[in-house]
């Protein structure tokens, strides 16, 4: 299973092509068999002679028998039964000599006499306006005949139409004009004619089958105008839905679809017809743009929408006779633009994912089925078989193949903006958080500076009192306020140097001038330094120091700062206990340790506990700096040294604080 898998991965592309060859060849086997293998052609022709089509010995009128032009035509003349006896036919062997944009036929049929409805089917190459007379009266119309373009409309390609011979004989005038090709006017139409009693019972209409193929585009189209308003705003889902409408409208229009839509004139639908090309190429242009890679494949893709563009304002803005004259030029322009692109599309997609595997495809089927077409109307499968073309087949397997495609990928772009809308949500909330701390600690902030700043006034005052006495002035109580005084400036000094080192901090600003040092010298000034404000709640502090211990590679200052917080954290949740300051070496490291035996910390809280602006709690003694912000300090202090720092706590039993620092270097500056 493995290596099949393996296999199908090397070769995708590879198999994907031979998969929409197998498609186009069972497409070709479908529509093309029947003709293939019965040989002998359904319809019956029958050639006029002497003006008149004998159809009096055919017995058997289950299939239709074709009459082909007759010997004379009437060019530049709208024959009528009132003008039959006096216009003067022109030999069908100048027909291609001479050019009319209207002209008249004439089919006189013998037939059985009866009173069968026969059904008259009178088809022309191209569109043109026609109307029927049949023994002199009018049976059918399509569009208006007219001797001038602005009095013409065209309408369809053939036209159906019922009648009954009088005395075994039918007399049929056909009026037919064509102004709006450069190439030809009026063409000289076959009549296909049928005993309507006898015919079999046929199966799904041309028009029948141009509506189902056109509401098939049209819910796929709506299905793609759906995920593209309502879940994910990606242009190639809105092009290639409007490329699957621009299919309907042509579909509709070559099906003769249209012809049961009043609102819908048959020089509008031939307007139409032309302009459907434009808008398929520009929205599957714009809809391939998304696997397109390189400046050869967007050279491409940009002439074919600029030449669309052009042609289509000809189209719009300019005579049908022009429009069809330059035809030819704005095919050759796509295929020079298909070709080289579908090819250099399909390599460059070569390793496909699973949503362009879909769509390499359904473009591969839709190519191949268009270069079959080709070859099959130059006669290259001989001329002995129907025509049958497989485009249409092939471009409903198209629309499925890209409409899956877009499934795929709309599916992954939603499940890409989910992952996003949840990682932007947890990051709301992150910030949110963070908001809301920082609020606090602005609270906590705002109450903690105003404590130190409340008993150094308190104190001043007093002393203050004391010293306008001056026989009253005891110099050891004097000592002591002073003292207490500057315990408490020493301790809003360290929170306001908390609040400006995480400024540094956030600002990359904080810089570590490290030397050479030794650690008993570090905890010693430390404690020295800060002992009236480490001397609370009547706890005792001990220092261990291993003998011999190294010299550690830090910067004296932060290294003292770090001490301090530790023993400051301790002091909070200790009354009446031992403080203990431990180093030793370990591993080529000295650690050391802030141990404490107060109330200890809950594990809930104890993996936040370095954490900015966490809320810690306060202790029964008050001699908390409220900051939230001395633990996050010391961490990021230690780590800019190289080492590390954790916690370690149980409730009710106390708390010990370790970080590391690497030894020094033997050339290193001294302290």
């Amino acid at each position: 299973m493995t290596a099949i898998q393996g296999f199908i991965n090397k070769h995708r592309l590879l198999l994907i092509i031979l998969a929409a060859f197998l498609t186009v060849l069972a497409l070709m086997l479908f529509a093309r068999l029947p003709g293939m293998i019965n040989s002998e052609p359904e319809n019956t022709t029958v050639e006029e002679e002497n003006g008149v089509y004998a159809l009096t010995d055919i017995t058997d009128w289950k299939a239709a028998v074709t009459l082909p032009p007759g010997s004379a035509y009437y060019p530049n003349v709208l024959l009528t039964p009132e003008t039959a006896g006096f216009a003067t036919p022109v030999s069908t062997d100048e027909f291609a000599a001479l050019r009319a944009d209207y002209l008249s036929q004439r089919f006189v049929v013998e037939l059985p006499d009866n009173s069968d409805v026969y059904t008259l089917t009178f088809n022309l190459s191209g569109r043109h306006a026609m109307l029927v007379y049949v023994n002199g009266e009018l049976v059918g119309q399509s569009g208006q005949p007219g001797t001038t373009k602005q009095d013409t409309e065209v309408w369809e390609n053939n036209l159906t139409c019922y009648a009954s011979p009088i005395d075994g004989k039918m007399d049929i005038i056909l009026q037919s004009a064509q102004f709006y090709h450069y190439r030809s006017g009026a063409q000289l139409a076959t009549l296909s004619i049928q005993n309507t009693a006898s015919a079999p019972s046929g199966g799904l209409t041309d028009e029948t089958k141009g509506f189902l193929v056109m509401g098939a585009f049209v819910c796929a189209a709506a299905l793609l105008l759906f995920i593209y308003l309502l879940l994910s705003h990606t242009k190639a889902t809105l092009y290639f839905a409007l490329a699957c409408l621009a299919m309907a409208l042509r579909e509709c229009i070559q099906s003769q679809a249209w012809v049961d839509f009043s609102f819908l004139s048959g020089n509008s639908s031939f307007l139409l017809e032309y302009l459907s090309v434009v808008l398929l190429t520009i929205f599957l242009s714009l809809y391939l743009g998304q696997y397109i890679k390189g400046r050869f494949l967007r050279a491409v893709q940009y002439t074919a929408i600029i030449g669309s563009l052009i042609y289509g304002l000809c189209v719009l803005f300019g005579d049908s006779v022009f429009y069809t004259s330059i035809l030819i030029y704005y095919q050759i322009l796509l295929v020079l633009c298909i070709v080289p692109g579908i090819s250099g599309l399909i390599w460059t997609m070569r390793n496909p994912i699973k949503e362009q595997s879909a769509a390499i495809y359904g473009i591969a089927v839709f190519f191949l089925a268009a270069v079959s077409d080709i070859l099959l109307y130059n006669n290259v499968f001989g001329d002995q078989h129907p025509k049958t073309p497989i485009s249409e087949s092939a471009m409903l397997i198209f629309v499925w193949a890209q409409t899956v495609s877009l499934f795929l990928m709309n599916n992954r772009v939603l499940a890409e903006a989910t992952e996003k809308e949840q990682k932007l949500a947890a990051e709301k909330e992150a910030l949110e958080t963070l908001n809301r701390l920082k609020t606090e600690f602005l609270g906590n902030v705002s109450h903690e500076l105003k404590t130190p700043l409340t008993v150094m006034s308190g104190y001043a005052q007093t002393t203050k009192q004391l010293a306008e006495r001056p026989g009253e002035l005891d110099g050891g109580e004097v000592s002591r306020r002073m003292k207490l005084i500057s315990s408490e400036a020493e301790r809003l000094s360290l929170m306001v140097g908390q609040i400006l080192d995480v400024t540094r901090m956030e600002e990359g600003r904080m810089a570590m001038e490290k030397r050479s040092c030794h650690m008993d010298e570090i905890i010693h000034g430390a404690v020295e330094t800060h002992y009236p404000m480490l001397n609370k709640n009547q706890n005792r502090l001990k220092i261990q120091i291993e003998p011999g211990l190294p010299a550690v590679s830090a910067d004296p200052m932060r290294i003292s700062q770090v001490i301090v917080n530790l023993i400051s954290n301790a002091v909070r949740f200790t009354s009446n206990g031992l403080i203990t300051i431990s180093t030793k070496l370990e591993d080529g490291r000295i650690v050391i340790c802030v141990a404490d035996n107060g109330t200890g910390i809950s594990p809930d809280r104890l993996s936040h506990i370095f954490e900015r602006y966490y809320h810690k709690e306060k202790s029964g003694g008050g001699q908390d700096t409220g900051t939230g912000l001395g633990l996050y300090i010391c961490k990021h202090i230690v780590e800019q040294h190289g080492g590390t720092i954790w916690m370690e706590s149980e409730e009710g039993k106390g708390t010990s604080v370790f970080f590391t620092l690497p030894t020094a270097a033997v050339n290193t500056e001294s302290c």
